[in-house]
């Protein structure tokens, strides 16, 4: 095994394990092989790592799914506050208006305009407020 089996933070990947654990095979010594709980035990360390990386692929989705769905209600927000009165807290100050016009910011995010200026979603403190 080289260096360039080694996952980039250091860590051996499922390829890795199972190249090791091969090799670890073949040299066995005829005469004293790996006993079947120590073979046991490493295939159980082998299905731990492939469920754990499993499990992290599927919270990475989730949060990726979240993330998306959570921009989608913010935007639908937004646009549900064309014509209504907000109050706006902005550097310290707060600002009512009402909203003009939505647009998105190069990020993604909701920004509401009152008064010529945009904010925010996030900076809308109260609705139908004057």
């Amino acid at each position: 095994m080289n260096a360039s089996s080694l996952a980039s933070s250091g860590e051996l990947s499922q390829s890795s394990f199972m190249q090791l654990l091969v090799q670890q095979l073949k040299y066995q010594d005829p005469m004293s092989p790996m006993s079947n709980t120590q073979f046991l035990a490493q295939l159980a360390q082998f299905t731990a790592l492939q469920q754990a990386t499993a499990t992290t692929q599927t919270e990475g989705e989730i949060l990726t799914a979240v993330q998306s769905l959570s921009t989608e209600m913010n935007a639908s927000l937004a646009h549900q506050l064309i014509g209504a009165k907000v109050s706006i807290a902005s550097d310290g100050k707060t600002v009512s208006g009402t909203v003009s016009s939505v647009q998105l910011s190069s990020k993604g995010e909701p920004q509401v305009t009152v008064n010529g200026i945009s904010y925010s979603l996030s900076d809308v403190t109260a609705i139908g407020s004057a």
